[in-house]
């Protein structure tokens, strides 16, 4: 049911960038009103009962709560505001604040939500958190510029190696945008982290439309001399396929390549590009068999 609701914020606002918080508060009222009709208009009673739990003293009871309020945080604002308290409750153990980041990810789009977490990403103490405030942004950095910008900068200059991954993973929704794919490309063919890179292809691989992506995840695919995880990376990006060349290369890398693990890769590759395997290694948003988004890839982090 979680899931469900941010894949259908993410369908509902697919088509357009909202243009102003306005126009964001009418998408989410749209799909307010579509789950409310889908759980046939869940009790207000039963929201309350959710944020009483957030005041009860176990903390792994209050992850939960703020975890299941994830389906209703869109609905009033009210209930956003109290995530935003957890949020922002620095007496909170970290692991509370954190789902409530992920939760805070499904109303992003207003103005106050993502300034905390771009606030608490670029400047908070704790690395886990900083962190997972990056990828929480990933829908807004899709449809917003200044949001976008900012994800960039850290994807460039973040000291922290793992807080500048997690910006990088953050840009994933946005793998069609040109400033996003140079950044991403140079990070993937040059820098000195080789995680760094890794994670940089995986947000490329909704660009493998693009020719210069497509360029990039060949060359470093076929390269027998690249690192080991950015070649297996590159491989796996090509179940994303435009072109009957990818489809050769996996052929050939399947058949004759030296090392069992790339071999396994063009093989995987050149099965359902929609396996679950694929699909959680490049954290994409699912659909099931009626085309409807079903998987946050918040929800493996």
């Amino acid at each position: 049911m979680t899931t469900w609701l941010v894949a259908s914020v993410l369908a509902a606002t697919a088509s357009a960038a909202p243009s102003s918080e306005a126009a964001f508060a009418a998408s989410a009222a749209a799909v307010s009103a579509s789950m409310s009709a889908s759980f046939k208009l869940a009790s207000w009673n039963e929201t309350d009962a959710l944020l009483d739990l957030l005041r009860d003293p176990d903390a792994e009871v209050r992850r939960q709560a703020v975890r299941s309020l994830k389906a209703w945080v869109a609905q009033r604002s009210s209930t956003r505001d109290r995530i935003m308290d957890v949020y922002r409750n620095r007496n909170e153990e970290l692991a509370v604040r954190r789902e409530a980041a992920k939760t805070l990810s499904v109303v992003s789009g207003y103005t106050e939500v993502y300034r905390a977490l771009l606030e608490q990403a670029e400047r908070g103490s704790d690395a886990g958190l900083r962190a997972i405030s990056y990828k929480s942004l990933y829908w807004t950095a899709s449809q917003r510029s200044d949001v976008r910008n900012d994800l960039l900068d850290a994807a460039r200059r973040e000291s922290d190696p793992a807080v500048r991954r997690a910006a990088i993973w953050g840009l994933f929704a946005a793998a069609n945008d040109n400033r996003v794919q140079d950044a991403l490309e140079d990070i993937a063919r040059r820098d000195h982290d080789q995680n760094a890179r890794v994670e940089a292809l995986k947000s490329l691989y909704g660009g493998m439309g693009s020719p210069s992506v497509r360029g990039l995840a060949y060359d470093l695919a076929r390269n027998t001399a690249e690192k080991a995880d950015v070649r297996r990376t590159a491989i796996l990006m090509h179940a994303n396929r435009v072109q009957s060349s990818q489809e050769d290369l996996l052929k050939d890398i399947a058949a004759r390549d030296r090392e069992p693990a790339m071999r396994q890769a063009a093989i995987l590759a050149l099965g359902n590009p929609r396996a679950e395997e694929i699909s959680t290694y490049f954290h994409l948003l699912r659909r099931d068999q009626n085309g409807v988004l079903v998987n946050d890839p918040l929800d493996a982090e």
